[in-house]
């Protein structure tokens, strides 16, 4: 029997507290655990692990924390082929399936197989580095730096200085725009009700088949968000202005860009399985979370 995974939200005691709960519950039905243990004190008696040596095999990954912490088990997931459930101890939760008083029932009935589950878009980023003597234009196999998987959103930003910079645009090799601006966002559906919504995006269903573009501050009353096909490749270039852009991806990796770097983004041929709860539903979430409708 595969093991069930966790990971805990940093410097937060009562994640601690309610891992030791939940890994008595496993053990009483006869499974073991293995829990993250960096950046995190844990007691002698849990079986644990790195992220490194996080095996492929698990029956489910339990997230201890709020939406930071969904994101981080996203990333360290990759493309296993794990479910993640997640047990908010944050602020929002927009992501997790239960609060800590149910966290017992809710594990409880995720390993009986009495939990809906579902599967959320990812996108993948690539950043290619073209050489800088603008010999080449188009991005090949082995100008590829890195590649990420994103839950949520793909941003580019000037983090350094308050001051507008270009970012050029292109959709399926058809300029878009440049867009001048704080930056530019690329999100799922997942991802629209987080800092795109911040920033006016739309919100969108997660199971749409969608990617929204949407600049961060523009400066052009005509610079709105765009929705395009989830299948869409998306590239942004640095433009003018743009020495010192950033590439964040879920806002858990970042990465410098150069003046001849070309981010990629589209969707990912594998997608994250999340649990959902059993008697909330996506518009219960926009009302409790968000105080969508709210009157004041």
């Amino acid at each position: 029997m595969a093991p069930v995974g966790f990971i805990l939200k940093r410097d937060q005691p009562q994640s601690v507290q309610l891992c030791e709960q939940l890994v008595q519950v496993l053990r009483e039905r006869g499974q073991t655990e293995l829990v993250l243990r960096d950046h995190v004190q844990l007691p002698s008696w849990f079986h644990t692990t790195s992220e490194t040596d996080l095996p492929s095999e698990l029956a489910m990954l339990v997230a201890l924390g709020g939406d930071g912490t969904m994101l981080y088990g996203a990333g360290l997931l990759g493309d296993r082929n794990v479910p993640l459930l997640g047990v908010n101890l944050g602020r929002l939760g927009f992501l997790t399936c239960s609060t800590p008083h149910e966290a017992r029932e809710t594990l409880l009935a995720a390993l009986d197989g009495n939990l809906p589950t579902e599967p959320r878009h990812r996108l993948r980023c690539r950043l290619y580095r073209l050489p800088s003597d603008g010999s080449v234009t188009t991005p090949r196999p082995e100008h590829l730096l890195v590649e990420r998987t994103a839950l949520n959103d793909v941003v580019v930003n000037q983090p350094k200085m308050a001051r507008l910079f270009e970012l050029d645009a292109f959709v399926d090799g058809d300029a878009v725009a440049s867009y001048r601006a704080d930056g530019l966002i690329i999100c799922t559906p997942t991802g629209s009700t987080a800092y795109n919504l911040a920033a006016g995006g739309p919100i969108l269903m997660p199971n749409m088949e969608a990617l929204v573009i949407s600049p961060i501050c523009p400066h052009t009353l005509t610079a709105r968000p765009l929705v395009v096909h989830l299948r869409s490749v998306v590239e942004v270039r640095p433009g003018r202005d743009a020495e010192q852009a950033l590439l964040t991806v879920d806002g858990q990796w970042s990465h410098m860009l150069g003046p001849h770097d070309v981010v990629e983004v589209t969707c990912s041929d594998r997608p994250l399985t999340i649990f959902r709860p059993l008697r909330r539903s996506f518009f219960d979430l926009l009302r409790n979370k968000l105080h969508w409708g709210l009157r004041v």
